[in-house]
Order: C-alpha cells, then sequence, then structure tokens
C-alpha cells in the first residue's frame, strides 16, 4: 500500500506542476475539504479554480521530507516542499509543509482532506 501511496503522490505532484486538472479531479475526492496556508477552507471546487483559470502556475515543487502513515484503508501523508510559481502574475518562493489524508474507495485512493502551513 506504501508503494502506491508513494506513485500516486508523484502524480499528484505531476498534476499540479502541469495544471492538468483531470487528473487532479480523479485524484482528490468530490468532497474534499482542504485548509490552506492562509487558514482559508477550500472545497475541491475551489482548489482546483486557479489552475482552471490559469492563475496559478507552480513551477517547482522540491520535496524536502515524506512520511506515510498507514490506518487500514486510510494514509496520513506529511510532507515538506520547496513551492515556487507565480500566481495573479506575482512570483512566489515559500517553504510548505502539507497533511494530505488519502482513503480507498473502491479500490481508488482519494484525498479526503489535506491542510498547508508555511514553514
Amino acid at each position: 500500500m506504501e508503494s502506491e501511496i508513494l506513485k500516486l503522490e508523484a502524480q499528484l505532484i505531476a498534476a499540479i506542476l502541469s495544471s492538468d486538472v483531470k487528473v487532479l479531479d480523479q485524484l482528490l475526492h468530490d468532497e474534499l475539504i482542504f485548509v490552506n496556508h492562509l487558514g482559508m477552507v477550500l472545497s475541491k471546487k475551489e482548489d482546483l479554480a486557479p489552475h482552471i483559470s490559469g492563475d496559478l502556475k507552480i513551477t517547482e515543487l522540491a520535496v524536502l521530507n515524506q512520511q506515510l502513515h498507514l490506518f487500514g484503508d486510510t494514509c496520513a501523508v506529511v510532507v515538506s516542499k520547496n513551492i515556487r510559481g507565480i500566481y495573479l502574475d506575482q512570483p512566489f518562493e515559500n517553504g510548505v509543509k502539507f497533511t494530505r489524508i488519502w482513503k480507498l474507495f473502491n479500490e481508488h485512493w482519494k484525498v479526503i482532506a489535506a491542510s498547508s502551513v508555511s514553514c
């Protein structure tokens, strides 16, 4: 299971870097709850919106460290990343720690909850 989650995490990173909304839509649960680094609670639709509009372009996502914790059909991933990109035509670079909760639904893993904090 751990190797499957690691593959999905890699797919997620690739989809974020390319703003591949189709892949992101497949990996994120329809009822996703995401608390971003500003403390805002976002739905899946709200999380995908800047990728769809082109307002957000992530140019680099470097994994600094990653931990997985399995709980049966649920997995918590804690990962620190360096992120570079452009949001609303403004370049940015941040260190961010993410917690993502993956859950197995009918043989398909989906992110059901996520949060991020600046670090």
